[in-house]
């Protein structure tokens, strides 16, 4: 690890890198998913979330855990880290099945070191106050041999992010309990109450205790991919073992069932950068409030957004719209509707349209 006066604590970082982004279609693509675009500022989410960890974690253990078909451009996108630092899943399943993958992989280079685990696709803004929250984390991690998460305090009632009840005092929190995505009245509940997170999907531990957890909670998730490891991880026999993973999230396989767990309140601004909306939310809009990239002439037109590409978009008369331009295909949607993105892609994929994804 580099020098750090704040952090003794010898780390790794793990980004997962293999969604796909789904809500930001037409522009992210299967080839080119979410955390390949510049959402937010002039750099992809990716190079974003990587290099926020520049001088603080050593290159060689900066670790980026993608798909089989996104791993060539991730290496040709990152080429400071070490090419075999990309580590390659047969195919997506989760990220239990990622983070133990990780595990198996990295505990024979780097044994006794604490993991921090990070999306590739979130933005963050603050970089000092969130690094020195991840230490606070590590040093938690290292010493009180908790599994750590990151909670964001909310701001509105959202219904779409699970929640975490803490208890407790100070920058380090105890997790009561973990919540489910609650209806609205609810999220106000939890709002108000001062003690309830957004959850955030960031995770910090050391390798051993994430392998006794697994091992106590879901050996399921770590077994075959220890026996692969023992044989000698080699890649080409890494799909059978994959085949017997379950498809499950880090939270339900271990979290929910842990029993220490900590929770740091982050200090940092957060988004996870989920749909066309949050990515508007970074742009500046006109007087109309209209957020314009591209070519555009707007008439009589307020709080929408127009993402353009090689053409002109004009408007004229309309209001509360996100238009996405490119060149196979557009995207018109009201504003509120902007999360069923989604299911007109699971459309396009149940009509064969793999040119479209």
């Amino acid at each position: 690890m580099m020098s750090n006066t704040l952090n003794p604590v010898p780390m790794v970082a793990v980004v997962m890198a293999g969604g796909r982004g789904t809500r930001f279609w037409p522009r992210s693509r299967n080839a080119r998913p979410k955390q390949f675009l510049a959402i937010v500022g002039t750099e992809t989410l990716l190079h974003q979330t990587v290099r926020r960890l520049e001088g603080h974690v050593a290159p060689e253990r900066v670790f980026v855990v993608t798909t089989e078909d996104l791993a060539e451009e991730t290496r040709r996108m990152l080429p400071e880290l070490p090419p075999e630092n990309v580590l390659v899943e047969p195919e997506g399943r989760n990220t239990a099945p990622c983070l133990a993958l990780a595990l198996v992989q990295i505990e024979r280079r780097f044994p006794g070191s604490v993991m921090a685990v990070l999306s590739a696709d979130h933005w963050i803004g603050d970089r000092q106050r969130f690094l020195e929250d991840l230490d606070t984390a590590a040093r938690h991690a290292a010493t009180a041999r908790e599994l750590v998460t990151f909670g964001i305090r909310p701001t509105y009632p959202e219904t779409g992010y699970g929640y975490i009840e803490s208890e407790g005092e100070g920058a380090v929190l105890q997790v009561k309990a973990f919540r489910e995505k609650p209806p609205v009245e609810v999220a106000l509940q939890y709002l108000e109450s001062g003690r309830h997170y957004w959850n955030a999907g960031m995770f910090v531990w050391t390798l051993a205790d994430l392998r006794a957890g697994l091992e106590a909670h879901a050996p399921e998730v770590l077994a075959p991919l220890d026996a692969w490891s023992r044989d000698g991880a080699d890649p080409r026999t890494l799909a059978a073992a994959y085949r017997q993973l379950p498809q499950v999230a880090i939270d339900v396989a271990l979290m929910e069932k842990a029993k220490s767990v900590a929770v740091v309140p982050a200090r940092f601004s957060w988004s996870d950068v989920g749909s066309w909306p949050a990515a508007i939310e970074f742009q500046d809009a006109d007087a109309q409030g209209n957020v314009s990239q591209g070519d555009t002439l707007l008439l009589d037109t307020r709080n929408s957004a127009f993402f353009g590409g090689r053409r002109l978009i004009a408007a004229s008369g309309v209001e509360d719209l996100i238009v996405v331009d490119e060149p196979d295909a557009l995207l018109i949607c009201h504003r509120d509707r902007a999360q069923s993105v989604k299911q007109i892609v699971e459309r396009l994929k149940a009509e064969g349209r793999e040119d479209l994804l």
